[in-house]
């Protein structure tokens, strides 16, 4: 009997489960000098002419939720208020770039009032966790997207293990369920090669590791998605979009890439909360900055330069305020 070949749902699925794989494990290759969870957290009070730099990441942070929050909540308002033609598509993009937002906010303030870096991303990973589960339920990413199959699973398995890694959960559990592998069928025994391979490579998920395994993993799909929006968009599925809908997706992708400098910045750097959250605030603004002039994005769009620039300067004065 001929033997059946792996599907492309399981080729895909362990794609990205063995990417978590590789994440954590060149994240527990990184050796770097321990540094306490929480450091002076006004340190670089009174930068950029004598500012207060936390009170201005505050302040920045409640107009990113309050943003944010609208993005994952109304989406389509959202796209009104930007004026992006509305599609399914983008209301996608928009509302997970606001749900990645709001957790990256969350995340900041919960670190600068002195909560471990791990714990606090955990907590802003949990939008995501509901967003992904929900979109699974409703058979959103394939029902209504058209994605491939790879995109209903790969998601929540994604974020479920890495927000249970850093909250700790998944310190004692095996392997295989430390990583909520599904089972694979004999009959795929490339694929279960594959699984059994990826399962014995995963180091110990403890949550300082669980952090720096998100920081690659999100650098890793962030920048694919920056640089090579339609690529990263047809490798899930996604075709045919228009330069609207691709515009958006290369927001999500900028989102991706956020959380990525500010995990990066205290799991492999050592920085403050203050610090991290103006790194991530300086590369925004950098992302701002190539939309409008270089890549041209904005105006492919048809989003009003200003309302870009709007966010620009917050970004820009940001990180000024907490570097300079």
């Amino acid at each position: 009997v001929a033997r059946t070949q792996p599907s492309a749902l399981n080729r895909n699925i362990m794609h990205a489960l063995s990417l978590v794989a590789a994440s954590l494990s060149l994240a527990s290759a990184l050796q770097i000098e321990p540094t306490p969870a929480v450091k002076p957290l006004l340190k670089l009070r009174g930068g950029l002419g004598g500012i207060d730099a936390g009170q201005v990441a505050t302040i920045v942070q409640g107009i990113s939720a309050a943003n944010a929050g609208v993005m994952s909540l109304a989406p389509k308002k959202a796209g009104e208020m930007y004026g992006v033609a509305l599609t399914k598509w983008t209301d996608f993009f928009a509302q997970w770039s606001g749900i990645i937002m709001f957790g990256q906010v969350l995340t900041a303030y919960l670190h600068a009032g002195g909560m471990a870096l791990p714990e606090a991303l955990a907590w802003g990973f949990l939008p995501s966790c509901v967003a992904s589960v929900q979109d699974f339920l409703n058979d959103r990413m394939v029902g209504e997207m058209g994605m491939g199959e790879a995109a209903k699973y790969a998601p929540p398995l994604v974020n479920l293990a890495l927000t249970l890694g850093a909250f700790g959960k998944a310190h004692s559990l095996p392997y295989t369920s430390r990583l909520y592998l599904p089972p694979i069928p004999p009959r795929y025994l490339p694929i279960s090669r594959a699984h059994a391979t990826a399962c014995k490579q995963v180091p110990n998920l403890a949550p300082e590791l669980a952090a720096k395994a998100a920081a690659v993993w999100m650098a890793a799909n962030g920048l694919f998605g920056y640089f090579s929006t339609a690529a990263w968009l047809e490798g899930w599925g996604g075709k045919g979009l228009s330069a609207v809908e691709s515009g958006m997706g290369k927001l999500m992708a900028s989102t991706m890439c956020g959380g990525a400098v500010y995990i990066a910045a205290s799991a492999f750097r050592g920085k403050t909360a203050l610090e991290c959250f103006g790194a991530m605030m300086g590369m925004y603004a950098l992302t701002s900055l190539d939309g409008l002039y270089l890549s041209k994005t904005t105006e492919a769009m048809g989003v009003e330069p200003p309302k870009v620039l709007f966010w620009a300067a917050i970004q820009a004065f940001t990180a000024a305020a907490v570097f300079l």
